[in-house]
């Protein structure tokens, strides 16, 4: 197994600092993504040009994205699974490179452990689940084996979000 280190844009942007003011600002955007300028500088005690500043700021370094969040299960992906992939005789950056291509991964590392890379997707039924273990993974130059564990209730589901500590 090889490891090269993956490509991120992390690497090239400043340190982010985040003040109580921009912790407020992003709770009050994670409950109402869609509030207005007005009503977040109304909630926050400030001018709109300082929330829009602020914004700004907060987007252009990557600190924070205002999207849309679908719910899985509404957007018709009724299985989610957890895949450790093993890699053998390619880079495993490659491999993770590859199969973060594919549309039904929603999230891709890779890890210590007993896999190289562990990796969770949607599935809308049980026959999508199986071509894409087969047909697609299994087939991505490097990957030797797949282990697969489907969720049987899933408690929390929360990609694209960071505790704040």
């Amino acid at each position: 197994m090889s490891i090269k280190k993956a490509p991120t844009g992390s690497d090239t942007l400043p340190a982010k600092q985040i003040d109580d003011t921009d912790y407020k600002l992003i709770t009050l955007l994670r409950k109402d993504g869609r509030r207005s300028t007005r009503e977040l500088a109304k909630s926050l005690g400030l001018t709109e040009a300082t929330v829009r500043t602020r914004l700004r700021r907060l987007e252009e370094t990557q600190t924070m994205r205002v999207v849309a969040m679908t719910d899985y299960r509404l957007a018709g992906f009724n299985l989610i699974a957890s895949i450790g992939v093993h890699v053998q005789d390619r880079a495993v950056a490659d491999v993770a490179a590859d199969i973060a291509k594919l549309s039904q991964v929603l999230d891709v590392q890779i890890v210590s452990g007993g896999a190289d890379i562990e990796i969770s997707v949607a599935a809308g039924e049980r026959d999508e689940l199986a071509q894409l273990l087969y047909l697609q993974l299994a087939q991505i130059p490097g990957v030797s084996r797949l282990d697969a564990g489907m969720a049987l209730d899933v408690f929390k589901f929360q990609w694209g979000w960071v505790p704040f500590l």
